[in-house]
């Protein structure tokens, strides 16, 4: 099959998850849309920028070391397969894939052109963007997106988070096809994680990351064998960023952010 990628730019788990994908895939990529730039409203640094107080001193500090510790390393160490990458960029650059850079709407003109050319069979999200009708249409199979929860339970932004405060025993990742809804769609592929005493959000986003690659490579199976899974029920909701409230009760559990 013929396969576009559509990934945001981030330093934390992203990478290593495309590179995962790109070293075990026998399908072809014919190119990707690395988005750089990200709707307030959807993105997660500017949330945290604007609610720096939400977060210890502690943890500040762990997140601003290790955001720039990865910055550093991904401009001063060679690519490798066998070793972490630090940026999305590296990885799409060290595998050889095509990719134009979009900011704040995939949807523009320029964009879809650039996508309709290639001609994809699937079009694979893990972005914060919202695709609209047209982008949708694109390809000749279907859209799938790759989201940090046990879906069609926490559906939105920072699922794990919700998951955590609302005191699930389990959180996880899961691989849909993509509809007019967000986060809506038939699941092909779902994986389980245990929420531990121990972890923090950080934790618990490395280990859907982790399994990222692995269900989106099921996934894709499932979609070239019409084998369309069933998986136990849960209970649909959806969240948007977390507020004081959510905060609150994050500390009450013992929450640590990383």
């Amino acid at each position: 099959m013929k396969i576009w990628l559509v990934i945001d730019e981030t330093r934390f788990h992203q990478p290593n998850f495309v590179a995962k994908f790109l070293s075990k895939t026998t399908d072809e990529i014919v190119g990707a849309a690395l988005v750089t730039k990200i709707p307030q409203k959807n993105s997660l640094d500017a949330y945290l920028k604007k609610h720096w107080y939400y977060l210890k001193l502690s943890e500040m500090a762990k997140l601003i070391f290790e955001k720039y510790t990865m910055a550093i390393k991904d401009s001063l160490l060679k690519s490798d397969v066998n070793k972490p990458f630090y940026s999305v960029r590296s990885v799409l650059k060290f595998f050889n894939i095509d990719f134009v850079e979009v900011e704040y709407n995939i949807n523009k003109e320029k964009y879809i052109k650039r996508i309709k050319e290639k001609k994809p069979d699937v079009l694979i999200s893990s972005n914060s963007l919202i695709f609209k009708e047209e982008l949708l249409g694109i390809p000749k199979i279907c859209c799938l997106n790759r989201h940090s929860s046990l879906l069609p339970s926490y559906g939105g932004l920072f699922p794990v988070f919700q998951a955590f405060i609302n005191g699930e025993s389990f959180t996880g990742v899961s691989v849909h096809t993509m509809e007019k809804t967000i986060d809506k769609g038939r699941i092909l592929s779902q994986k389980e994680i245990p929420i531990e005493k121990n972890d923090t959000i950080n934790d618990l986003y490395k280990k859907c990351f982790e399994l990222s690659a692995g269900a989106l490579l099921e996934a894709l199976e499932r979609l070239k064998s019409n084998d369309y899974p069933t998986y136990p029920y849960h209970l649909p909701s959806y969240f948007s960023f977390p507020t004081k409230v959510h905060w609150k009760e994050f500390r009450l559990r013992g929450g640590k952010f990383i």
